[in-house]
């Protein structure tokens, strides 16, 4: 049985240990709750830009946009989103085991955003055209343009014939999943109309035209898809960090209540055999 000076160090540690992850919990909560709030807030617009693309789409041809044309090349690129930090229990491990599964399939390439992903891809020696590490904590539109623009250049350059997301999909606060978004080339299909707002009859004024409109929008979606994206991977970081914490906390308490039983246990054991050679000591000098 250990010692109770060791037993005393290694609760002092533990206690230690789960004080700093209960810090970590409640700021990750925090940043949650900051996150999700920004998520929810920016999904309205997303759905009101669908609705209107799908619109427009039906007023003119959609297929001679550039953005929604095929290529004949056999390249893929994957926007592979990650976190800059690691205890997010396996979140970015279940990401890399499906980023995996596509790479094997054929030839692709990496647009990596954050410092696990570009880790991931040079690991297992995939290409990355760019590297998107270190963005701010709290997110802005004028974040994702960058990303998007690198991505557009790519697929109309004729350089991928398809653009893929590949990001942790927030659900609740406990549960995430990974996600496979495919963004290029884009279809009408692909721009689905809400349940809720497939009976809503909207009639529009186009000023120029359609077509001009179109071409404009289109862009600007994928930027939208791109921050939507950006915003749902952060939710799911501080979501999983906060349930990895929690985790971590309550079983520091564990450790330290039965680390408390063991220590009692040595401690009255340690005093029965003191009182049982006193007594002893004690009978022998009367006999």
């Amino acid at each position: 049985m250990p010692s109770s000076r060791l037993l005393k160090r290694r609760m002092k540690s533990a206690k230690n240990i789960s004080q700093i992850t209960k810090a970590m919990e409640m700021v990750s909560a925090s940043k949650m709750r900051r996150s999700q709030e920004q998520t929810m807030t920016s999904r309205p617009y997303a759905a009101k830009l669908t609705i209107m693309l799908r619109n427009i789409a039906m007023h003119t041809d959609p297929s001679q946009h550039p953005l929604l044309q095929t290529h004949s090349s056999p390249k893929k690129l994957i926007v592979l989103f990650s976190t800059d930090r690691g205890l997010a229990v396996g979140l970015n491990t279940n990401l890399f085991k499906l980023s995996e599964e596509y790479a094997a399939q054929s030839p692709v390439e990496f647009i990596v955003i954050g410092k696990k992903a570009r880790e991931y891809a040079l690991k297992f020696g995939h290409k990355i055209v760019a590297d998107f590490s270190g963005l701010p904590e709290h997110l802005h539109f004028e974040d994702a343009l960058p990303i998007a623009e690198v991505m557009m250049k790519g697929f109309l350059t004729g350089q991928y014939s398809e653009v893929y997301f590949l990001h942790m999909q927030f659900v609740t606060t406990l549960s995430q999943k990974p996600h496979v978004q495919h963004l290029l080339p884009l279809t009408v299909e692909q721009i689905e109309q809400p349940a809720e707002l497939i009976t809503a009859k909207t009639e529009y004024l186009f000023e120029p035209n359609p077509t001009t409109i179109l071409e404009f929008l289109l862009p600007y979606y994928v930027e939208i898809e791109t921050y939507q994206t950006l915003l749902d991977a952060k939710a799911s970081e501080h979501s999983a960090r906060m349930v990895a914490m929690k985790n971590a906390s309550d079983n520091a308490k564990e450790v330290v209540d039965e680390l408390q039983l063991i220590y009692n246990k040595t401690r009255q054991a340690g005093i029965t055999k003191e009182l049982i050679e006193i007594t002893t000591s004690a009978l022998t000098l009367e006999s």
